[in-house]
């Protein structure tokens, strides 16, 4: 079985899913700044929570001992 290797994909899927997370929190922090609204809340939480579970793969990765380099 071929050892599974970090590409250049998967690096831009680790950087979109941080940039989605840090999206997320600024919209929850200028949605809170003006008042508590439905629709940002949604849309940030949603980012927030589709980042984080991009994220956890990347986590599963490193913790089975691959390496980003």
């Amino acid at each position: 079985m071929p050892e599974a290797r970090f590409t250049r994909v998967d690096l831009y899927r680790t950087v979109t899913s941080i940039l989605m997370v840090a999206l997320g929190l600024v919209i929850l922090a200028r949605t809170l700044g003006l008042g508590i609204h439905l629709m940002p809340l949604l849309v940030g939480l949603g980012f927030i929570g589709l980042g984080a579970y991009r994220l956890s793969f990347v986590v599963a990765y490193l913790r089975r001992g691959g390496s980003l380099l």
